[in-house]
């Protein structure tokens, strides 16, 4: 493994980590198994936000005499509503579930205490204001249950506050060459500084650099930048609309050559899943070598689901997110593993009354109507 800083928190972590998105459903003995090879070799950093009681078993059953090898990255404000994915800002209501949290993965402190998608601005004045979220980690971390505080969000305005104020040691934001090379021109006049530090707000917003500006900001205050989502969900794989398609080693290879990156966490929900990330270790200058992207930067992934699931929760139950991915699945080809997978899920897209919450809370711009539809017509229900 190779091993970088955690920004100022001054601990070395692995430059491939783990995220467990992709393991929520998975049985126990693959979460099990790939937590495994992942420590086996030389993983360090697991970052875990759902707030779902089966993955959260089944991590901490993984890391049965292993906690000491791994820092844990756990998300405040990641809640469990109806059974289903959702997110809060009630102090109550986050203090239990990452009690939760503790006592499901049997341990006594989270390693990054992360602020849980701080969004929009108004997210970021619930969070930071006084008697916030941010008072409630601190306050956690007092008591030895935390070592660090974090952030993890999508938008590069926010996450520049949030770096600037200096109250996190590290954010966990999505780098990958699709979102840092979409066109757009430096606007006359704004510098990198300006962007930076926001002295005009209004240009910032609209320049393209700014997402690079971001990165030089965490590198200034040594905010250790966590790298979620490299592979853009898999688009960056198959064909897509820039002609352009890369391995997971060069998406590695992209993140990690970006500032103030200390270490990437794929979703990986094989054993191996998590060895094509581990291939960066030992691959070649040549296999790491990530600059086709310059032949052609209109990746146009907005509008291509994440499955992330922040659309949620669905007034229906639907699983967006998971759905979705099986609709995407079935586009390359129908098999009875995929039909089955459609069946298993408890709601199905024809449940969808198209209310439209779902695309106020997508980060990404998905028209989930389009995939309901599109789900409906492939399975017929």
């Amino acid at each position: 493994m190779i091993y970088r800083k955690l920004g100022r928190a001054g601990v070395d972590v692995g430059v491939v980590g783990l995220g467990m998105e992709y393991l929520e459903f998975e049985p126990e003995n693959t979460v099990v198994s790939v937590v495994h090879e992942a420590i086996y070799h030389g993983v360090n950093y697991i970052d875990l936000f759902m707030a779902s009681p089966g993955v959260r078993d089944n991590l901490g059953k993984a890391l049965r005499n292993k906690r000491q090898k791994v820092m844990i990255a756990g998300h405040l404000g990641s809640v469990l509503r109806g059974g289903q994915y959702s997110r809060s800002k009630e102090r109550v209501e986050c203090l239990a579930f990452y009690e939760d949290l503790l006592r499901r993965l049997k341990t006594d402190y989270i390693d990054v205490l992360m602020l849980h998608f701080v969004e929009k601005q108004d997210d970021y004045d619930k969070v930071f204001h006084s008697g916030g979220l941010l008072d409630l980690a601190l306050k956690i971390k007092k008591q030895g249950k935390a070592r660090f505080i974090g952030m993890s969000g999508h938008n590069v305005p926010t996450a520049l506050q949030a770096v600037n104020g200096g109250s996190i040691d590290v954010l966990m934001f999505p780098i990958n060459p699709a979102f840092d090379t979409l066109p757009a021109e430096m606007l006359p006049g704004v510098s990198l500084k300006e962007i930076l530090y926001r002295q005009k707000p209004s240009a910032v917003d609209e320049a393209m650099p700014a997402r690079i500006a971001l990165y030089h900001a965490c590198a200034a205050q040594n905010v250790a930048l966590v790298a979620m989502k490299p592979y853009a969900a898999g688009v960056l794989f198959r064909d897509n609309p820039s002609s352009i398609t890369l391995t997971p080693v060069q998406c590695l290879s992209y993140a990690l050559s970006q500032p103030a990156v200390c270490t990437v966490v794929p979703g990986c929900r094989s054993v191996a899943e998590m060895r094509d990330a581990l291939a960066f270790l030992n691959a070649t200058e040549e296999e790491k070598d990530f600059s086709a992207i310059h032949r052609n930067p209109m990746w146009k992934i907005k509008g291509n689901c994440m499955y992330c699931n922040h659309c949620l929760p669905c007034p229906v139950g639907i699983d967006i997110g998971r759905l979705t991915r099986i609709v995407d699945t079935a586009g390359f080809g129908m098999s009875d593993i995929v039909m089955a997978d459609y069946e298993a899920l408890p709601v199905k897209a024809s449940a969808c009354t198209e209310c439209g919450i779902c695309l106020e809370r997508c980060p990404f711009g998905v028209d989930v109507m389009v995939n309901m539809n599109r789900a409906v017509a492939i399975f017929k229900k």
